[in-house]
């Protein structure tokens, strides 16, 4: 497959619309019956949505093909995940969980034991795991702020710290937490751990925030858990991390622009019926061109989310470019979103509506994923080389 300029290659054309499809056929429906007022699909409905997607051939699309997964490639991913995004419950998860769970993203690089036992089964059974990288001390400088550590005891490791923002943790059957092995060291010292949840010393409490899906804190108490459960080598927990950070920060790019554009389509469809003294919204200059500024910016956030994965995939260094595009994207989804709900008026802060739960996960995704401020540093960084630092 080849990519000739911003001309999408027929069968990724076809994998976009079949999947945009799905979510408008099987999964509108469900949230239609969904109360406004919840935070979720009701478990019940999604394992018959999972169902109808793995029949589908929808399963697990980003995870590599040799795990079971759809080894859909940056790019396909960018724009296939659009279209996932295009529905209420979409953020953080686009088809809240329906198209399958992936495990967290270090443990393809694992052993064959790990493969074996954690990545295989978590595809095709949909486990739901976590990711613990943050701490109290911050979470946009891990290689500075974590402060949990791991220490080596014979076979086994023994864990003790405390993580903030683990989303999925009150659910989950396993995770990879981020401690550190040497403590005089800063990138060097942190290592990636697997953690059953059913070992001793754990404890998971909720945190309410702004969007549907709530996050977690997650405290370890003398955890001990075998050395086999160590991903890679000592001190290689922040490369692994770090060699995820372009898929994950386009992903969050394209999932705000599938947002913005259903956000901007239901604005349309309302100003070209709604009236006020007597005219057409559509007629409104103001309404106009709130339209014209969010077709723009979602166009724009598009090309740049486009150019920063067809980078990736060609193994060229993306960071900066998916830095510039996860910027840009959440940036203008919120401005999108909010300037589709002052369109709607009052009918687009009702709950029922996906806008105010789009408008409320898209606060969070301007943080989660290294927050603007980080990405303007790492851009400007780039920019401006060792001057800035």
């Amino acid at each position: 497959m080849s990519f000739q300029g911003f001309e999408l290659p027929e069968e990724l054309h076809l994998l976009a619309g079949t999947v945009g499809e799905f979510v408008r056929k099987e999964i509108w429906p469900v949230e239609a019956r969904t109360p406004g007022e919840a935070r979720h699909i009701a478990p019940d409905e999604i394992e018959k949505l999972r169902k109808k997607a793995r029949d589908a051939g929808f399963w697990c699309l980003d995870a590599p093909e040799q795990f079971g997964g759809g080894g859909l490639t940056v790019f396909q991913s960018v724009v296939v995940g659009e279209q996932m995004a295009k529905h209420r419950y979409s953020i953080p998860r686009p088809g809240a969980g329906a198209f399958g769970l992936e495990p967290p993203a270090a443990l393809y690089r694992g052993t064959p034991e790990q493969i074996e036992r954690y990545v295989l089964p978590a595809i095709e059974n949909a486990w739901p795991s976590f990711t613990a990288i943050s701490e109290p001390t911050g979470g946009s400088d891990p290689a500075r702020a974590i402060r949990s550590t791991a220490v080596r005891e014979g076979d086994t490791y023994r864990l003790n710290g405390h993580k903030m923002w683990a989303s999925g943790a009150d659910q989950a059957r396993y995770g990879v937490v981020y401690a550190r092995t040497d403590t005089a060291s800063k990138r060097a010292g942190i290592s990636a751990f697997i953690v059953d949840m059913d070992v001793p010393g754990i404890a998971v409490e909720p945190v309410a925030v702004l969007r549907d899906h709530w996050t977690t804190e997650l405290t370890l108490n003398d955890v001990v858990i075998p050395a086999s459960n160590l991903i890679g080598q000592e001190g290689e927990g922040f490369a692994l991390a770090q060699d995820f950070f372009v898929r994950g920060r386009l992903r969050y790019a394209s999932q705000a622009i599938g947002v913005a554009e259903e956000a901007m389509r239901i604005a349309v469809d309302w100003a070209r019926t709604r009236e006020t003294f007597g005219a057409l919204l559509a007629t409104r200059q103001a309404v106009q061109f709130a339209l014209a500024d969010a077709r723009v910016e979602i166009n724009a956030a598009r090309y740049l989310t486009w150019d920063a994965a067809w980078d990736a995939d060609r193994g060229i260094n993306a960071r900066t470019k998916a830095s510039i595009a996860k910027l840009h994207a959440t940036e203008a989804a919120f401005k999108i979103v909010d300037a589709m709900m002052q369109i709607l008026g009052g009918m687009g802060m009702t709950s029922d509506m996906p806008l105010e739960h789009w408008f409320r996960g898209l606060r969070v995704s301007r943080v989660v994923e290294g927050p603007s401020e980080i990405q303007r540093f790492l851009i400007a960084r780039d920019i401006l080389g060792k001057a800035a630092l």
